[in-house]
């Protein structure tokens, strides 16, 4: 394969990843084994696992030469060892301890003479359960394209055993015949055409910016939160160290959709409101007083419905999370104008110029978080909250194993240490929080009001009692979810088969 020139996007991503800020992304799956799963189950996934096919951009890695651009160069011999790994929970195996191993597993940096992702398989998970933790740098992918890929390497059905991991799934084969495409990655006449198309969209992003700095300078009335604007708060704080605190939690989705929809807002507007609400008292309990709204940066894919291509396709907008002390159903009305006022800003902006603008602003953050100017600057954000739509209502199974859970966790941004990730599957709405250790050692507080405010959302716009799957569970935070996990619809455990490479590429390409 001829070397491919890294896009620019993707390229921020290695530019500016440091041992402190890393840019890789992951998530920690969840799964029930199968009734009657064989002892050596969690051996032959693993071994499966490793002979799997590699497909791109699995199989690349960056070269940086001393002359000309980045490229993307395809391994040779894919050491599957260093990316396939196997490991088990001393007992009992709580869901505490696991989340102690993910907080060290996703602070160290990615092997860069490597193809940038790893896989590590994790038995001993109470309840008869275990868990897969997967990171991906983020110059090979966007959150909507990682989520395709991790979902369409499951399967909905309990008796299907074919193993097509992340690693192995080919978007561009699950295609009816004539449907169009785009590639993973394009060659280098594609990226040509891209950098000529970003070009004509950087006259339309710096007239956006230019009337942002109209707005800031107040020469100019605008609905819409703005960057240098947001309040300071230890969500701010210099990332000094690489250890990090997470936190998961989920939420039902149809209770997220009902209030939605008898409030005439959005799930990621209700979704918005409860964070805002769960970080102001979490400041509240700190002694931190903000006088502003917290102002959230929302990630927005830019990628059609359509394409599959694994590059960075995402800009961001900037909402803010309702005042200091404003009621919960105000906050929510609050929350929905300026969300609604942040997507009209940008509703004329091609996706060149939204991708030119996202550029602009990370450069400029990186810049101030690289020279320490950022403690000096007003902030533009004070937490990165991204959501990310999954596959649908079906229950997903990996080999007969059920999926319970899948909490993203993330990467920090230049100028903030917390991300808050939403994904959803199923019923569920799985939360992974990611901050700074030494700033926001209890990222677990966040996770518990995050349930109480929507208990009380619940109470206050569908009366009657919060469901009992968010009250009687077990308690957030580092622990898994606050919601019972049913038990798995397989009778008999499927065996994971490895198998020879002419029949194992055929199931790597097949329809999920």
């Amino acid at each position: 394969m001829a070397s491919k020139i890294i896009p620019p996007l993707d390229l921020m991503f290695f530019l500016t990843e440091s041992p402190q800020s890393p840019k890789h992304v992951g998530a920690v799956q969840i799964f029930q084994l199968p009734a009657g799963a064989p002892a050596n189950y969690l051996l032959e996934l693993v071994a499966a696992f490793k002979e799997a096919p590699v497909v791109a951009p699995f199989n690349y890695y960056p070269h940086f030469p001393r002359l000309g651009l980045p490229r993307w160069r395809e391994a040779q011999d894919m050491e599957m060892s260093y990316h396939v790994r196997h490991s088990a929970l001393p007992g009992p195996g709580t869901e505490d301890q696991l989340m102690e191993v993910i907080q060290r597993l996703h602070a160290g940096l990615l092997d860069r003479r490597r193809p940038g992702w790893i896989c590590q398989v994790i038995e001993g998970l109470e309840n008869n359960r275990f868990a897969i933790y997967t990171k991906i740098h983020h110059a090979y992918i966007d959150g909507m394209s990682g989520v395709k890929r991790m979902y369409g390497s499951l399967s909905s059905s309990p008796t299907d055993t074919r193993v097509v991991p992340t690693w192995s799934y080919d978007p561009d084969q699950q295609r009816a015949p004539g449907e169009t495409h785009q590639a993973h990655r394009g060659g280098d006449r594609d990226t040509v055409n891209n950098l000529v198309s970003q070009a004509k969209g950087l006259a339309q992003a710096y007239g956006f910016l230019a009337d942002m700095g109209l707005q800031w300078l107040k020469l100019r009335s605008g609905k819409a939160a703005i960057p240098f604007t947001a309040g300071r708060t230890r969500m701010n704080r210099t990332v000094e160290w690489e250890t990090r605190s997470t936190a998961v939690c989920t939420f039902e989705l149809d209770k997220i959709k009902a209030i939605g929809h008898n409030k005439g807002c959005t799930v990621n507007e209700v979704v918005l409101t409860i964070i805002g609400a769960a970080l102001n008292d979490y400041l509240a309990e700190h002694h931190e007083k903000p006088r502003e709204p917290l102002v959230a940066m929302c990630p927005v894919s830019l990628r059609s419905q359509s394409d599959d291509s694994a590059k960075t396709q995402a800009s961001a907008v900037h909402v803010r999370l309702g005042a200091p002390d404003a009621p919960l159903e105000q906050r929510l009305e609050q929350v929905v104008e300026s969300s609604r006022a942040a997507k009209e800003a940008v509703s004329q902006l091609s996706s060149e110029a939204m991708m030119d603008y996202g550029v602009v602003i990370f450069a400029m953050w990186e810049l101030l978080s690289r020279t320490r100017m950022d403690q000096f600057v007003t902030p533009s954000y004070n937490v990165l909250v991204s959501n990310v739509p999954g596959p649908g209502d079906e229950a997903m199974y990996l080999c007969g194993s059920k999926m319970l859970a899948s909490y993203p966790i993330s990467a920090f941004l230049p100028g903030i240490n917390l991300n808050t990730t939403v994904l959803s599957h199923g019923n569920s709405l799985d939360f992974g929080l990611l901050g700074d250790k030494h700033v926001l050692p209890d990222l677990d507080l966040v996770a518990q009001r995050m349930l109480h405010h929507f208990e009380t959302l619940q109470q206050q716009v569908l009366g009657g009692k919060p469901t009992a799957a968010n009250t009687t569970g077990k308690r957030a935070g580092r622990k898994a979810a606050a919601k019972t996990r049913g038990k798995t619809a397989a009778k008999h455990a499927p065996k994971p088969r490895a198998r020879p490479a002419a029949q194992r590429a055929r199931a790597s390409t097949g329809s999920k």
